[in-house]
């Protein structure tokens, strides 16, 4: 077992009484607490003094079904909606409870403006998010990962059953709460125990996935008005459409709140969850199978040089290519069947490229079940999370309030992965292989650990000026001072699958050396129901495996996953709301300064071994502790500050038309992840402008808002991979003339793949919202993005024009020690790669979709009606055509003036509920989802490229996603 990061569920025990736990509480408390209680209707509203007293609170019972009226988001304190400026996009309850929603991921579909990470395209592990980050989503096509709870970023990550609302903030004005991305950030609200009367909830949720959820809401009022306890559990074993993926989810919320006097309240919260999660791959496998089946599926007798192999039925060699195959000629250790294997002089199937570049099971038409994944259920996220929360608020005067806040966070997660996920083919029928023929997948397992203590304290005052009695003229304002100390300690730790060890003894030298990773092989079998990996969770949980004399072991590597570093961060903030003339003007302006102190514990890397180190570990670490979260910190604080501005204001023309302007800034602390050079990528900063007209209509029960908007960064922070830098390519070759002597180290060995470019969205958001009767219930959501990107990879151009002379000046035919490509074939890629980096400047982000359309409609029968109780409504996603592809020419270089687009996607979801009550107390609901209801599967095509550079030529996709399909959810819920 791995002492660094025990699996949340390993040992099953720990599991297992938590599970236990959960539920008996959740019986006990229904069993004990409801004994003699009189409980009004659990729908009642809060007594309204209540939710009145504390302008920092916002109540979710004061929204109107979909309909939200108030938000903290704008100004700090309790506001109106309809008197702020900054664009919001707000999920009321009832909302959140028609469309099933569970998680993060479920609302970033439907948000306005707001997409999954992975929306359009895809990672190269094929992850519809960043596995190590849940929160990650794309806000006006800026990539955004933080999700802050009751407004304080706590690494938390939303779930429904201990949660009211979530909010959407488009532009760096969500500042105002610390979260300094410019595309904006979310926040959701958790439950709080109500003063005025004791509820209790069982829900339980199943599908004809298999998939089982069991919650509970537990309001126990012990003195009426002053006094109460709210208990929220989760048990959850969650299955998904395709497969195999799957999700346990384990949590428990305590909340208290104490009003002791009618000026003092104070809430004080313990939530302790645990996530198990692998989630659906978002992309298809690559095909290295297709062309073998081309050649006519020969099988390999012989693989006597460097790509060439003897078929069977022949004595002759000829060349691998000719054969659908290529050859391994390094030393490559893979266990098959529970045996270790050398694979050197062997033959595996090829890929299918079109105009080089490597298509997909789909593209090429391989036989293979689109619902499967074939690398398994190995990319794991565990998550184990305990949070504190304390929350005193005072009133001083009817003008002057106080409000105190107190979050602690402690999380550790280990994410996992493997290196390959594509079908290949064993064209072997030699020596010692029992499989010629057979499809298999191949996996170099690595690990990733992250912990994160959180501690924040934030500050608050409020004040209420009137100066109305002087003049009418000198308005009403409302003030609000903050002061917020936030420290992260966050520690990072990575291990890959490495030979150690062979019956020979130790293995010695650089432990780096890819000629030394270690690979699992499975065989596929397709006619038995075999399609994909099997899960390898205990082995990520495991220090390796030693077996018949060979050792294989997760080394550490000094990367940007190695690192040990303290974010201390002091906030100053104020906010002033002024309402002029009669309130038909109303400004708000905010001014945030943030001192931000970053320490980095030193990491040094053996020269012999390769491996990294700490320095010096910090006192009392464990005997013999390697892990970074023991790296003492020797380094002086890197201290910087800055300043993010907010200006908006709000023209009520009439009643009922409004005109909105917001101008935003933000500031943000430099990123975590490292730049080709190993250095830390400098910070970012943005802006935002936002003008819009709103109308209030039918006696406020439809809100209509419009605005245009523009949100640009500079220096943002990409991930090479996703805009095809070639760096890793270059990192080999770097390595190729490590390994013939040309240089004596390699200068990208150790350094990171990230780099930066300037961004800018623009475009135009329209929100309907409405209630226009008891009956019905709607919005409408609707937004144009045009992402572009501009100085692209500056790093990276500049490394490339500087070393691509050297390389070119070196013997051609050189080849690595581990791999068969000669540096003329690397350098023809590199220059490709670099030919697609420059297609991103200054066009449209890609694969992207200009418009986005969502509509939510329900209609609840009255109680005139024979129907009464009954609800019907569903959800329509229109998605426009995105760009998916651009010419490429002879020379590598692509024309950007001609593009392949895709196909519009339309989807639809369904839902019907009915309630009803039994007796005074009792309330039961049943509620059918159905998601994707027509029932569409078809993958959509994300990257294409033109066959040949000729006048009829013709456009390939080559790259798909995956499209769920319908899954029916029934939910049950009982209250009284």
């Amino acid at each position: 077992m791995n002492p660094i990061c025990s699996s949340p569920f390993t040992p099953a025990g720990r599991l297992k009484v938590r599970a236990l736990t959960v539920l008996g509480l959740s019986c006990w408390s229904l069993g004990v607490l409801a004994q003699g209680v009189d409980n009004p209707t659990p729908d009642a509203p809060e007594d309204e003094n209540l939710v009145v007293l504390n302008p920092f609170t916002v109540s979710a019972d004061r929204d109107v079904g979909y309909l939200a009226n108030s938000t903290l988001a704008g100004s700090r304190t309790n506001t109106e909606i309809k008197d702020l400026a900054n664009p919001l996009d707000i999920f009321t309850p009832e909302l959140i409870s028609d469309l099933g929603v569970q998680d993060i991921q479920d609302l970033t579909a439907l948000a306005n403006g707001v997409e999954p990470n992975g929306a359009g395209g895809y990672n190269t592990e094929g992850q519809e998010v960043s596995i190590w980050n849940y929160n990650y989503m794309q806000i006006r096509g800026f990539k955004t990962g933080i999700a802050t709870r009751n407004f304080m970023d706590l690494n938390s990550t939303y779930e429904a059953y201990n949660s009211d609302r979530v909010e959407f903030s488009k532009g760096p004005n969500s500042i105002l709460f610390g979260a300094g991305n410019p595309g904006g950030s979310s926040n959701y609200a958790t439950k709080v125990p109500m003063l005025a009367r004791s509820a209790y909830e069982v829900q339980h949720r199943t599908d004809d996935l298999g998939s089982q959820r069991l919650s509970t809401d537990l309001n126990q009022v012990l003195i009426p008005g002053t006094l109460a306890l709210r208990f929220n559990s989760l048990w959850e074993d969650r299955d998904f459409y395709r497969e195999p993926a799957y999700e346990k989810d384990r949590g428990m919320h305590l909340t208290a709140r104490w009003q002791p006097t009618a000026s003092t309240t104070i809430t004080l919260g313990y939530e302790d969850r645990v996530t198990h999660r692998a989630s659906p791959r978002g992309a298809f496998s690559n095909d290295y199978v297709t062309r073998w089946l081309n050649a006519g599926a020969p099988l390999v007798t012989a693989v006597p040089a460097n790509n060439q192999v003897v078929l069977e039925g022949s004595s002759d060699r000829q060349s691998a290519s000719t054969a659908g195959v290529t050859t391994t000629n390094s030393d490559r250790w893979v266990m098959v069947d529970g045996v270790i294997r050398n694979m050197r002089r062997t033959a595996v199937g090829d890929d299918i490229f079109t105009n080089d570049n490597r298509m997909d099971t789909v593209a090429t038409g391989l036989d293979y079940p689109e619902k499967y994944w074939s690398g398994g259920p190995n990319g794991i996220n565990d998550n184990d999370q305990q949070i504190t929360e304390l929350n005193i608020t005072q009133r001083v005067t009817d003008d002057f309030y106080l409000d105190f806040s107190f979050g602690h966070s402690d999380s550790i997660n280990r994410t996992g992965q493997s290196v390959s996920r594509d079908i290949y083919v064993d064209p072997n029928d030699f020596g010692d292989n029992t499989h010629p023929g057979e499809w298999y997948i191949e996996s170099r397992p690595f690990w990733i650990d992250r912990g994160i203590e959180i501690t924040d304290a934030r500050l608050t005052a409020s004040y209420e000026l009137d100066l109305t009695g002087i003049s009418k003229w000198f308005g009403r304002h409302q003030i609000a001072a903050m002061y917020e100390h936030s420290e992260r300690d966050e520690w990072w730790d990575n291990g890959r699958l490495t030979l150690t060890a062979t019956p020979d003894g130790p293995v010695t030298g650089n432990l780096r050396a890819g000629r030394l990773a270690f690979y699992l092989r499975e065989y596929l079998d397709p006619a038995n129901g075999k399609y994909a990996a099997s899960d390898y969770r205990d082995l990520y949980y495991s220090d390796g495996f030693s077996q018949d004399g060979y050792t294989a072991s997760f080394l550490r590597r000094e990367s940007w996953a190695a690192y040990h570093t303290l974010d201390e961060l002091d906030t100053l903030l104020g906010v002033v709301q002024s309402r002029w003339w009669d309130d038909r003007i109303v400004t708000t302006i905010g001014l945030r300064r943030d001192y931000r102190d970053f320490t980095t514990a030193p990491m040094a890397t053996d020269s012999v071994t390769q491996l990294p180190y700490a320095v010096e570990i910090v006192p009392g670490a464990p005997a013999g502790a390697t892990s970074t979260k023991y790296a003492a910190f020797l380094d002086p604080a890197e201290e910087t500050n800055g300043i993010s501005r907010n200006f908006g204001a709000v023209v009520h023309v009439t009643d009922w038309l409004s005109l909105t302007g917001n101008y935003a800034t933000n500031f943000s602390p430099r990123a975590t992840s490292r730049d080709l050079y190993g250095d830390y990528v400098e910070a970012s900063s943005g802006e935002s402008t936002d003008i819009g007209v709103r109308l209030n209509l039918f006696e406020d029960k439809v809100n209509v808002s419009l605005l245009h908007f523009k949100t640009s960064e500079l220096n943002s922070i990409t991930n090479g991979d996703s805009i095809n830098t070639p760096i890793k390519l270059m990192s080999i070759i770097e390595d190729l003339l490590v390994d013939n002597g040309v240089v004596n180290t390699n200068i990208l060995a150790l350094n990171g793949n990230h780099t930066t470019s300037d961004r800018t969205g623009e475009g135009e958001e329209l929100m309907i919202i409405g209630n226009p009767t008891p009956q019905w219930s709607f919005r409408l959501s609707a937004s144009r993005l045009i992402n572009e990107q501009r100085n692209v990879g500056p790093d990276i151009r500049a490394f490339y024009d500087e070393r691509m002379p050297f390389y070119r000046a070196q013997d051609q035919s050189l080849t690595p020690a581990d791999r068969n490509k000669t540096l003329a074939e690397y350098l023809t890629e590199v220059d490709e790669q670099y030919a697609l980096l420059q297609t991103r400047e200054k066009v449209k982000v890609f694969p992207s979709s200009e418009y986005n359309v969502r509509l939510t409609g329900k209609y609840t029968f009255d109680r005139d009606s024979v129907l009464k109780g009954l609800s019907i409504g569903g959800t329509g996603k229109w998605t426009s055509a995105p760009v998916i592809g651009y010419y490429k020419m002879a020379n590598g270089a692509f024309d950007v003036n001609r593009y392949d687009e895709g196909e519009d996607l339309f989807t639809a979801d369904l839902f019907l509920a009915y309630q009803r009550k039994f007796g005074r107390d009792l309330r039961w609901k049943v509620q059918l989802n159905v998601s994707n209801l027509f029932d569409n599967t078809d993958p959509i095509a994300v990257s294409s490229i033109n066959d040949v550079d000729a006048a009829d030529f013709e456009w390939v996709v080559y790259r798909h996603r995956p499209v769920f399909g319908r899954v029916f959810s029934l939910t049950n819920t009982i209250s009284f």
